[in-house]
């Protein structure tokens, strides 16, 4: 195409006149972060493909054989094409195995960085089937358990994708089919986009998803204006795998004079002003254009292509933050300034960027009914409580109560409450708080520096979405960010403080949104997902498993009728030492026996040994005769033995790493018998439950502070074969 330095000059001026609040309006983050949700994994591009086809009137768009979309718009020379990926990186089901448990492989390409498949490790996953998407959990092992390894998590290389192992909640072989997964079906982890500032969107791959919207805004304008010649549009399948996807549109609709082509390789450093990335210099463009080269060349055919022989090919990207990873950000202002580059290869500059719906169907099927206790722990988990910030679980918790409950909050900040009669006075304890992070200061660039609170491997944090919590504002989405240099890391974890990016650029704005060192705390979003028929995976079940027990052990209790006095304990601050129940235990020196409620650490996973700390999940509540710091004493564990066996509760017995509330109690010389429920990957992002056992456990807590008569008839669960 012959340059016209005139009409070059014309198209410039008009584009600087291009009014920004047109431009913001055409690309909504709420799109890029509903695309971004979608599952793409390279050669298994469907779900991506509908999400496209309904931007468009049906019938617009054409489908070919392998999957590509294509709009083809206009006639005549010049032939155009503009194509952007459809496809991400990811994996697939590569083993079913006798004990459920499944194993997978990469697929393609796309796998960057040695902690590409260790931002895998101990997070949700969604697996695509052919009938739905179902949950799964990529197993991690158990923190406290690291001390007691030959060698400790924390020393070795970076986790692999050979290690991996994913926890669809099931027993067997024949449940992993009753959930319709097959071997080789694709998946990727659960994605939670977060909108940084207003002005970012972090998701995994979202270079490559941000452009597919990109490309789609263009369509859209360009389909409702004259176009100059023949313009193909497409969105391409198995980029990462073969290239084929590209070349099967090149073959089908070509010879083309012109391709613009998104390539996600080409980057540089993201500044969110309005830029966009090209290997040359597009006629009219702006001074948003940065050239750049990829890194590599691209695939080529084995036979050169006769319909792109000719073509004036240029590359397309666009500049990110914490590329290749699950919070791969770009900037809101860098994809509308794509958007335009499309419509400048077409020669449409001062076409009015369209904005585009979001479709229906983005925000999903409509969540199942769940069992009131369900229901219950689901409310839990929703409430957020690093250590020292436990508020909104302390008043979810208070607000759960029966009426007839007169709870007071301690000088501690713990939940109390007495009820029923005489001498025998027995405490139940679960802890409030849950493992995360505080500011701890904030860099002059804005950045926050944190603080962990509580036990936990600090690299399952690394490159995911976070949450910041400051008490009376509104939670503010921002990322963990990955290390420095994370491209070139040798080791799983690091030695440096996490760093969250919220979208400041200065302490100072930081502390204008309300950032304050040592109040604000800071998390990741959570919330209970169904594994399977009987199981539920979650941060923090550690312990709201056991706060919803003590809630659920009150229903339908009649104060005036027990035979005992009962204190129940909602903690604060377990996980840093204890100190909510050092003041509990001050405070109720009386206590016949306390029983602490809190998980216990088992061993019931594939990267654990079963030597120690083997609980199966199913099989009941467990009794922690043993752990860390106590062993609880023969008498009162045969007690609570017997009285399970007397109801038919199903009952473990067991040892297992870590303490309790139940340890401050003894220096008062009260003896500790923790309950528990058996729990997996302890303080991970993807704790696991089986509900039965939760049941099991609010039975037996029944059991303890009813009559013998009434116990008996409020326990009617046969307990199964151990």
């Amino acid at each position: 195409m012959k340059q016209r330095p005139v009409l070059m000059r014309f198209y410039t001026m008009l584009l600087l006149l291009i009014g920004w609040a047109e431009l913001a309006a055409a690309q909504s983050p709420a799109l890029l972060q509903a695309y971004a949700r979608t599952s793409a994994v390279a050669g298994r591009e469907e779900e991506a493909s509908r999400f496209i086809e309904s931007l468009f009137k049906a019938g617009t768009l054409q489908r070919d054989r392998l999957g590509n979309v294509v709009l083809v718009l206009g006639r005549g020379t010049p032939r155009r094409l503009l194509v952007a990926p459809l496809d991400e990186p990811g994996y697939v089901v590569s083993q079913i195995q006798d004990n459920g448990y499944l194993r997978v492989a990469p697929v393609g390409g796309g796998q960057v960085g040695p902690l590409f498949h260790q931002f895998l490790e101990g997070h949700d996953v969604r697996i695509i089937t052919e009938r739905a998407a179902v949950n799964a959990i990529s197993c991690v092992p158990s923190s406290h358990y690291d001390n007691q390894r030959a060698e400790p998590e924390r020393n070795k290389a970076p986790f692999s994708w050979q290690a991996a192992f994913l926890d669809v909640g099931a027993a067997s072989a024949a449940d992993v089919a009753q959930q319709g997964i097959r071997l080789l079906d694709p998946l990727t982890l659960d994605k939670q986009p977060a909108l940084i500032g207003q002005q970012w969107v972090a998701a995994p791959a979202m270079k490559a998803k941000a452009a597919a919207m990109a490309l789609a805004t263009a369509a859209q304008t360009l389909a409702a204006a004259p176009v100059k010649g023949t313009v193909v549009i497409a969105w391409t399948t198995q980029e990462l795998l073969n290239g084929k996807g590209f070349e099967a549109v090149a073959n089908q609709y070509g010879p083309f004079e012109e391709v613009y082509r998104f390539d996600r390789t080409l980057a540089t450093e993201a500044t969110g002003t309005g830029q966009f990335l090209a290997t040359q210099a597009l006629l009219a463009a702006g001074p948003g254009q940065v050239l750049v080269q990829p890194p590599r060349p691209g695939r080529k055919p084995v036979l050169p292509n006769a319909k792109l022989a000719t073509a004036r090919t240029i590359l397309l990207g666009l500049p990110a933050r914490y590329a290749n990873t699950p919070v791969e950000a770009v900037a809101v202002a860098d994809v509308q300034e794509l958007a335009k580059a499309w419509l400048l290869a077409a020669e449409a500059p001062t076409a009015a960027l369209v904005a585009l719906p979001l479709p229906a169907a983005a925000a999903g099927p409509a969540p199942p009914a769940l069992l009131p206790s369900v229901k219950l722990l689901a409310g839990l988990v929703a409430q957020y409580g690093v250590s020292t910030a436990e508020t909104p679980v302390r008043e979810f918790i208070a607000r759960q109560l029966p009426a007839w409950a007169k709870p007071v909050v301690d000088q501690a900040g713990n939940l109390t409450m007495t009820f029923g009669q005489g001498k025998r006075h027995l405490v139940f304890v679960a802890h409030m708080d849950e493992v995360g992070f505080m500011v701890d200061s904030i860099r002059p660039n804005g950045r926050l520096v944190l603080a962990l609170k509580g036990g936990a491997f600090p690299w399952l944090w690394e490159a995911q979405p976070a949450l910041l919590h400051t008490p009376g504002q509104a939670d503010i989405a921002a990322v963990f960010e990955p290390r420095p240099a994370y491209m070139q890391a040798t080791k799983s974890t690091f030695t440096i403080p996490l760093t969250v990016f919220a979208g400041y650029t200065s302490a100072q704005q930081a502390q204008a949104a309300g950032i304050r060192p040592g109040s604000t705390s800071v998390t990741m979003p959570k919330q209970l997902r169904p594994l399977g028929a009987r199981r539920a995976a979650a941060r923090g079940l550690d312990d709201r498993v056991g706060c919803a027990a003590l809630l659920l052990s009150l229903q339908g209790l009649d104060p005036a009728k027990l035979p005992c006095r009962v204190t129940y304990v909602w903690s604060v601050t377990e996980e840093i030492g204890l100190l909510g129940s050092a003041f509990a235990a001050q405070q109720l020196q009386d206590a016949t026996v306390v029983y602490p409620i809190d998980t216990f650490v088992s061993s019931d996973a594939p990267q654990e040994s079963q030597a120690f700390g083997y609980c199966p999940l199913g099989q009941g509540a467990v009794i922690r005769v043993l752990e860390s710091p106590n062993f609880a004493p023969r008498n009162l564990v045969r007690e609570v033995h017997a009285l399970a066996d007397r109801n038919q509760i199903p009952i473990q017995e067991g040892m297992t790493a870590g303490g309790t509330d139940g340890l401050e109690f003894l220096n008062y010389g009260i003896p500790s018998v923790p309950l528990s429920w058996p729990g997996r990957y302890s303080h991970s992002p993807v704790e696991v439950l089986d509900y039965r056992d939760m049941d099991s456990l609010v039975r037996l807590l029944r059991a303890l502070v009813l009559p013998p008569a009434a116990a008996k008839s409020a326990s009617q669960v046969t307990k199964p074969r151990r």
